[in-house]
């Protein structure tokens, strides 16, 4: 093993340490906030009389659900380190280049801006943005 492989090597396992580090936090904070919001919702469905379907409730469940999947804490362990696939992923790497060649920092901010505008608008995961229109022409 060469020196430049065991220092590659060493550099991945700081940065997947970090980045592991950083999803831990974010499900600390998804989980610290759910606890009280979670109660807010059972009590609203409680309050309108919505205990057979409680609607507020199930909702605060799905938005936990999709924010975990987006973080995807252990998915770096199951797809193999060096493929990560997940939103929260997609975000560090982002990062990550702008701290490499911060010459690109403004364009790269607005991407990161729009995606997580996209991504963190509610709505269903799986349909597409709509499409923009780009002309002015009224017609």
């Amino acid at each position: 093993m060469t020196t430049e492989t065991k220092r590659s090597t060493r550099w991945r396992l700081v940065h997947d340490v970090a980045v592991f580090q950083i999803k831990l936090g974010m499900e600390a904070v998804l989980d610290l906030t759910l606890i009280p919001v979670s109660l807010a919702a059972a009590a609203l469905d409680l309050l309108f009389g919505n205990w057979r379907e409680p609607r507020w409730f199930h909702a605060v469940l799905r938005f936990g659900e999709r924010c975990e999947r987006r973080i995807d804490l252990w998915g770096a362990a199951a797809a193999g380190a060096h493929d990560p696939d997940s939103d929260v992923d997609a975000v560090m790497r982002s990062i990550e280049n702008l701290m490499r060649h911060p010459g690109t920092g403004p364009q790269k901010l607005r991407e990161l801006r729009r995606w997580a505008a996209m991504k963190l608008a509610p709505g269903d995961d799986d349909q597409p943005p709509p499409a923009r229109r780009t002309d002015d022409a009224s017609g």
